[in-house]
């Protein structure tokens, strides 16, 4: 005697049709959003791109619609003026704090530091921010804007991770009395100080990334406590 095959129980026959089709469908406003995104996102791109070849001053928004092919009306639309657009590409590039816990141990919290400066100085550090860094120096009298743009998104915003991780972790008794800020900022400075200004004036300089990582285990552990 054969045994009969229990029919198998199909996806399709268990979730309901109106759920089936709704199922990893996005709606058409959800559709539009990404879309929208993904056209600034490439904007950003090439906002930076033609930034960094021809400066602040010599490009025009004209410059950056025709490289991203759109009409300088989209364009203005997106961003009223090429400062704002300027600082919006800055802003694009910064990292942002994943939070490990509300209460995080202090293993946690030292380990959530580090990362923080490995994340900034990946940032900081690439060859297209350092091609970044050096458009503003040069320019910074012909265009001061540019120069306090950049001023507040990279030391200010830009810090904000690493300032966060610092008042998660124990500091050294005589740190803790000091704004998180002051502390983030020698912490940074310790960290990529000496690349960061070697690859500004040096093309043919490469960091060593053995050596950096090692000079932030070093930088947390001059810092804080464990």
């Amino acid at each position: 005697m054969v045994a009969s095959r229990r029919p198998q129980t199909r996806i399709d026959d268990v979730m309901p049709q109106p759920q089936q089709a709704r199922a990893g469908r996005l709606s058409a406003a959800d559709r539009i959003a990404a879309a929208e995104d993904a056209r600034v996102e490439r904007l950003l791109e090439v906002a930076k791109a033609t930034f960094s070849a021809k400066g602040f001053a010599a490009t025009t928004m004209d410059d950056i619609a025709t490289a991203a092919g759109m009409s300088k009306k989209t364009l203005y639309k997106l961003f009223d003026s090429k400062t704002a657009l300027f600082r919006a590409m800055l802003t694009r590039s910064l990292p942002t704090l994943s939070a490990s816990g509300d209460l995080p141990t202090a293993a946690t919290a030292i380990a959530q530091l580090k990362r923080s400066l490995k994340r900034l100085t990946d940032i900081a550090l690439a060859p297209g921010e350092i091609a970044l860094h050096r458009l503003i120096i040069s320019e910074r009298a012909s265009s001061p804007d540019i120069a306090k743009v950049f001023a507040e998104v990279i030391f200010n915003l830009g810090a904000e991770g690493v300032v966060e991780s610092v008042k998660r972790v124990q500091l050294k008794p005589q740190l803790r009395e000091l704004p998180a800020k002051w502390v983030a900022e020698m912490i940074l400075g310790v960290v990529f100080g000496n690349d960061h200004f070697r690859l500004m004036i040096d093309d043919s300089y490469r960091v060593d990334r053995r050596r950096l990582n090692k000079r932030i285990d070093l930088a947390v552990t001059m810092f804080c406590d464990s």
